[in-house]
């Protein structure tokens, strides 16, 4: 007769052991401007401002934006706003207080701002720790025209 191998029994003096409390909470993360961007389309307008309306140079020009933004860190790309009215460098990204009515699937409680692709063209989204929700592809400045 072959003897199988038991799992032991606990010893006495780790029996009743609590995991402590402070090994099961997950660590609240304060900031996430030390992150870099990601993009999703969750709440992408099917209506206005449309990807598909951009040709494909213009296609071409956002990819090589979002690139270059996803290279920058939160902090950075809050840094690059516009220092005066119509001074916009970089990303120049803003928030947005007087905007179009966003699309029903969007929350009611967000921060929309504006990323700068170029000088005419513009993402606009909200965040939400490090990834940005695009919203509206704006081809030619008309969803917050200056």
């Amino acid at each position: 007769m072959v003897k199988k191998n038991k799992i032991p029994k606990p010893s006495p003096q780790t029996k009743g052991r609590r995991i402590s409390q402070k090994a099961t909470q997950i660590p609240l993360q304060t900031s996430t401007d030390e992150d870099h961007p990601s993009f999703r389309f969750t709440y992408t307008d099917k209506n206005r401002w449309l990807l598909s309306d951009w040709t494909p140079s213009e296609i071409k020009d956002l990819l090589a934006g979002l690139k270059k933004i996803e290279s920058y860190t939160w902090e950075q790309i809050k840094g690059h706003g516009a220092k005066k009215r119509g001074g916009s460098v970089g990303t120049g990204y803003k928030l947005i207080s007087n905007h179009q009515t966003l699309p029903e699937n969007v929350p009611e409680d967000v921060n929309l701002s504006e990323m700068r692709i170029d000088e005419k063209k513009r993402i606009f989204g909200f965040r939400v720790a490090s990834v940005y929700y695009i919203v509206w592809f704006d081809r030619d400045h008309s969803v917050c025209p200056e």
